[in-house]
């Protein structure tokens, strides 16, 4: 069902909110961002597919307030893909983050033990943001990534299939963030320019490609900072 004038206004609204309270997580951690020349300087960005590493739960919020709120306002709305099955000590705040993600216009996976959670079912929200000309984010590693080595985990097809089916371009995002936690933690996003996938690649081997753009972005953005 199209969403109608009045909730996207809605959505709008809260990013907008987001970006101005997120400012205080500046507070527990030292935000950069780094971009090629021109990236997001036009007045409005349409139908681009943001594709980060997973760090933390916070990264919705965090890649957006590193950007200047010029770049940011060209992007928005912004649709992230969330998931809803909730593990750990999350399990208790599910109600208030089922509220926040109905505000922010963030499209939930439908659940694990759903049977239909074919590529077509999972995505069907971001394809009709991309077709109204938003812009989406997905983490490709599908969970926040936890071990050392390899940096980054293993990059599900699902980007892929959205990149292809929609036409849009992605844009490959590697985020650093310092094992150190106090009194600050360092947290770094480098972006690229958007990017088409190989076509002669399938689906898996095109999801490792991209894979290995977000690494090197990864490397770049921690080598900038432990110089």
């Amino acid at each position: 069902m199209a969403e109608s004038v009045s909730y996207r206004s809605i959505i709008v609204a809260s990013q907008y909110a987001s970006w101005l309270l997120g400012q205080l997580l500046r507070v527990r951690y030292s935000i950069s961002a780094h971009r090629p020349i021109g990236l997001f300087e036009r007045k409005s960005e349409h139908c681009l597919i943001l594709a980060p590493n997973h760090q933390t739960y916070l990264d919705p919020w965090l890649l957006m307030i590193a950007l200047k709120y010029r770049r940011f306002r060209a992007l928005v709305p912004v649709r992230p893909l969330g998931a809803q099955d909730f593990r750990g000590p999350l399990q208790w705040f599910k109600p208030l983050i089922k509220i926040i993600y109905r505000l922010e216009g963030v499209f939930e996976l439908p659940p694990e033990e759903n049977d239909d959670r074919s590529l077509p079912e999972k995505l069907r929200g971001l394809l009709v943001a991309l077709k109204h000309g938003d812009v989406v984010t997905i983490f490709p590693e599908g969970e926040i990534w936890k071990q050392r080595q390899p940096p980054i985990g293993k990059f599900a097809p699902g980007v892929i299939y959205l990149h292809r089916k929609s036409g849009a371009r992605i844009v490959p995002i590697g985020v650093w963030m310092s094992q150190r936690r106090w009194p600050r933690r360092r947290y770094v996003v480098q972006f690229a320019r958007p990017v088409q996938v190989p076509v002669d690649l399938d689906q898996d081997a095109a999801a490792e490609w991209l894979r290995e753009q977000v690494l090197a972005l990864y490397e770049k953005a921690r080598q900038r900072e432990e110089r």
